[in-house]
């Protein structure tokens, strides 16, 4: 082979080879996690396991009241929505099946709330503080996560999924003037009760 023709060939796998790597560069920069869970705003992007769903931390600091939007995109569709807004710090707990997440909204030091959003196979929106409020589980367990006053410091999160509908859920809170603290853990499924896995209550 001639020395032009070699480096002819050499020129194109160099080329191929410059290609090949933007290329995978490209595809690999946000690859979907093995659990997709991310923090937001320390963090950007948030691919649901399969990679059928990515969530986009988008900063608006001209909302002051809620200065952090998460965009929703469907990848099989190429629909963008925005799926939830927050103020501070929220964590991302997909489930296993990527059908549904989870997110955790610390709004304040002393507070926050917990949400899960179906999203097949049809989208939903449940706020789990409040649907355990409504739920049928005894009042001395009810009250302690409604009571900001006793506890000012109180807080609603999901600690992580169980299986692709389950979540364990914990509310938990504490006094800063006293020694009162509470903890009640839960398994949840969307459309079930608040299955008690844990309770502590001083």
């Amino acid at each position: 082979m001639s020395l032009d023709r070699r480096s002819h060939f050499a020129t194109i796998a160099v080329v191929l080879l410059y290609v090949g790597f933007a290329y995978g560069a490209t595809i690999l920069d946000k690859p979907p996690g093995p659990s997709g869970n991310a923090s937001f705003p320390h963090v950007s992007d948030s691919w649901s396991p399969d990679g059928r769903f990515l969530l986009k931390n988008v900063d608006t600091p001209d909302d002051a009241g809620a200065p952090h939007n998460i965009y929703l995109t469907d990848m099989k569709s190429g629909v963008r929505t925005i799926l939830y807004s927050y103020a501070r710090h929220a964590e991302i707990l997909w489930s296993p099946a990527s059908n549904a997440v989870a997110i955790n909204d610390y709004d304040a030091n002393d507070d926050a709330q917990c949400m899960v959003f179906p999203l097949l196979p049809s989208r939903g929106r449940i706020d789990l503080r409040e649907q355990f409020l409504k739920s049928r589980r005894p009042d001395r367990e009810k009250k302690p996560a409604a009571d900001h006053r006793t506890y000012d410091r109180n807080y609603a999160h999901v600690l992580r999924w169980l299986d692709p509908r389950t979540v364990l859920v914990a509310f938990e809170g504490k006094s800063s003037s006293t020694n009162h603290r509470f903890l009640l853990e839960y398994a949840y499924s969307p459309g079930d009760s608040f299955r008690l896995r844990r309770r502590e209550i001083d």
